[in-house]
């Protein structure tokens, strides 16, 4: 069943979060996923102060544990970390 990740940053080095961003998406990529939104200013409409947005697709949830455990996403995962405050979440798809 298809999955997405859907991630809610609040930004503080912008450098920072641009060089993961080149280096997450192909790794994103290498474990089915697709970035299918990125937004720095959404439309906010009820109740939900967001920072800058972003929404992957994957085949499956597993898809996105797999790249969360990975060995390689972990030095991302700090490079993250150290430039945003995160909040993320996976859900499944209807399909």
């Amino acid at each position: 069943m298809t999955a997405y990740l859907i991630g809610d940053l609040d930004i503080f080095d912008m450098p920072t979060i641009e060089d993961y961003r080149a280096k997450a998406l192909p790794l994103v990529e290498k474990f089915g996923g697709r970035a299918l939104a990125l937004e720095s200013s959404p439309l906010e409409l009820e109740n939900w102060k967001s920072g800058s947005m972003v929404l992957l697709e994957f085949p499956n949830r597993k898809a996105i544990e797999d790249l969360f455990a990975s060995e390689e996403y972990a030095p991302l995962a700090a490079q993250r970390q150290s430039a945003a405050a995160s909040k993320l979440i996976a859900i499944n798809a209807l399909d």
